[in-house]
């Protein structure tokens, strides 16, 4: 598993807008690791699991079934970046939509649209990634807001799980018809939607920035690369043996130029040591009987205190916290 991330721009406009919605910024945040007085840091990322677990406190913290799609449709459009440009210059709404779909992951490693044709229309599938922290449907409801919140509408939305919620508020909200209990979500496109025009579109704008997103894009391949490389190599010695050398030469190259690679793509050896020892104690805890210090030690930890002290820093509550709130019986 790579290391999965959101671009720190996304996810403080999603902060703000849960604020907005009454919920209080210390309670979404506390104790998260990265997130300092509210915010994540403006020009960075934060893991996709602590975003993740930011909306499970949305859930706990609120009882509007409305939150995720509300915080969606609401979002500004530069907390989507470069993507916002290419979208606000593409000269239809489809190759808006499809240009959404290529670059989304310049924003976020949470999941991802996927395009179909369908019955001459444009089928969006939202597909979560696999991560150690599940996606809440309250997540994907926003992303679903903020791809079908504004015009033109859909003729349809369908929302994951909760088939006996009555959908009639979810599609007031959204202005088309929305169906409940859905495996996947999805939204569906005519094609006179598809055809609209974006107003104030300018192709030489749009294509500039488009060269800027292919690099950006392919700049993130790369990285995503390296530190899947390195992840494999750390999952393969055990991350109590995983050092730098070892690791350097699993890859291929020393550790000077591993440390260089790593450093030019944004991280470095003992960020994606730490991020994935957290992610397997986090799996660890929630399907192993296993107990707290057993795990502690085969993630690399000599003493308990320092693998405790470590989880409550990364995921913001202690092992026996997670645990329980996993409902795997205390050890």
């Amino acid at each position: 598993m790579s290391a999965l991330t959101i671009a720190s721009v996304w996810i403080n406009a999603v902060l703000d807008g849960l604020v907005r919605e009454g919920l209080e910024r210390a309670a979404l945040t506390q104790g998260l690791r990265g997130v300092v007085d509210g915010r994540a840091p403006d020009a960075g990322q934060i893991e996709v699991g602590l975003a993740r677990r930011i909306w499970r406190r949305a859930r706990a913290l609120s009882d509007d079934p409305l939150l995720g799609l509300k915080v969606g449709s609401r979002l500004p459009m530069q907390a989507a970046n470069v993507v916002s440009v290419v979208r606000a210059h593409s000269g239809t709404f489809e190759e808006s939509l499809r240009h959404m779909a290529r670059y989304q992951v310049l924003l976020s490693d949470s999941g991802r649209f996927m395009p179909t044709a369908r019955e001459g229309g444009l089928r969006l599938t939202y597909e979560p990634s696999k991560a150690a922290v599940g996606i809440d449907p309250l997540q994907i409801d926003s992303v679903v807001g903020a791809a079908a919140g504004r015009r033109p509408r859909p003729v349809l939305v369908q929302l994951v799980g909760r088939a006996e919620v009555d959908p009639a508020p979810f599609a007031d909200l959204l202005g088309c018809p929305v169906r409940m209990g859905a495996a996947a979500a999805t939204i569906d496109f005519d094609a006179a939607a598809l055809a609209t025009p974006i107003p104030g579109a300018d192709p030489a704008l749009r294509d500039l920035n488009l060269a800027y997103a292919e690099s950006l894009l392919a700049g993130r391949r790369r990285m995503d690369g390296l530190r899947h490389n390195v992840r494999a190599a750390i999952g393969k010695l055990g991350p109590g043996a995983a050092d730098v050398p070892s690791v350097a030469a699993e890859v291929g190259c020393s550790p000077r130029t591993l440390q260089r690679r790593l450093a030019q793509a944004g991280t470095s050896f003992k960020a994606l040591l730490e991020s994935y020892r957290m992610e397997e104690a986090l799996i660890l805890l929630a399907e192993s009987q296993a107990s707290i210090a057993q795990i502690g030690r085969l993630l690399g930890y000599s003493q308990t205190s320092a693998f405790s002290r470590a989880v409550s820093h990364w995921w913001g509550a202690s092992p026996r916290a997670l645990r329980q709130a996993r409902g795997v019986p205390l050890r």
